[in-house]
């Protein structure tokens, strides 16, 4: 009995082309896993280059803030310094006018007060002149009379008349004297409160204070950032791509086995009768002659 031909060659081809979808299959696989590989690799190295980029761009940015902001600061430090000065200007011009109205103002007081003290005391001796002269007038009198050489009551009340008009020029000189010294009392106090008035009517210039600017501070690095972990699923599996080439030469054994089968239903006759029956077994017994039995 002769092996049939048609059912090995289709299982056999059959199963090769199971093997070579398989292995195909396999090396796509491989391949898809290099790419990803490759992939991944690039792709961590990428991440690490575009960490360390990113941090330079940032510490660049960081030190031409920083470069501003000292331009800035050196500005307003500067204008601050101005301020300070306008006010020392300031400050020394006030002294110098405060300087000259206290002079004027103790001048003042000392020609004032020289004036009222000259007043009290040419007053002084006006009245000292005045009461010389009076009391000279009354001693004259009384010479006069006394040189007359009369005695008696009117005499002695011409006498006690100067005597009297003595006393009472003297009283009046008093009582002018104590009313001109308190008025030259309350006058100096006056001179006194004025000269404290025009004393205090210019103060010193207090000056503003300016706090410095704050000094801005230098940029700290720029810490990398790690980048994210990353997985790549496992190569393909020989035991898999195995399994699949013997899926395949069992299949094109299952096929030829069934592809037999089908053949040897064919050849064997038919016990309907009919029209047609002796003509199909005509025609397969030449196909049963090549099988051979």
């Amino acid at each position: 009995m002769a092996f049939p031909l048609i059912p090995v060659l289709f299982g056999a081809a059959n199963a090769g082309l199971g093997i070579l979808g398989a292995s195909a299959s396999a090396k796509a696989q491989e391949q898809d896993y290099l790419n990803q590989r490759a992939f991944q690799d690039a792709n961590s190295r990428f991440a690490q280059w575009q960490a360390g980029f990113n941090a330079r761009i940032s510490d660049a940015n960081g030190q031409y803030r920083y470069w501003q902001e000292t331009v800035n600061y050196n500005q307003q430090l500067a204008y601050v310094n101005g301020l300070r000065n306008m006010e020392l200007v300031k400050a020394a011009r006030q002294a110098d006018v405060v300087g000259q109205t206290r002079s004027a103002a103790g001048a003042s007081y000392v020609r004032d007060s020289e004036a009222l003290s000259q007043a009290m005391a040419e007053a002084s001796m006006q009245d000292a002149v005045a009461m010389q002269q009076y009391q000279w007038r009354a001693l004259q009198g009384r010479a006069s009379v006394q040189a007359m050489g009369q005695e008696g009551r009117s005499v002695d009340r011409i006498v006690n008349d100067f005597a009297r008009q003595q006393g009472d020029f003297e009283t009046l000189q008093g009582i002018n004297q104590k009313l001109r010294s308190r008025q030259y009392t309350r006058e100096q106090a006056g001179q006194v409160a004025q000269y404290l008035s025009r004393w205090n009517s210019q103060q010193f210039y207090e000056e503003q204070p300016y706090i410095d600017p704050v000094a801005p501070f230098a940029p700290l690095p720029t810490l990398l950032q790690p980048p994210p972990p990353s997985m790549t699923g496992g190569g393909p599996s020989g035991a898999a791509t195995a399994l699949n080439i013997g899926t395949a030469v069992l299949g094109g054994v299952q096929a030829g086995i069934s592809m037999q089968g089908t053949m040897n239903s064919l050849k064997i006759p038919s016990s309907s009768s009919g029209p047609g029956t002796s003509r199909t077994g005509l025609a397969f017994s030449g196909l049963n002659s090549l099988g051979g039995s």
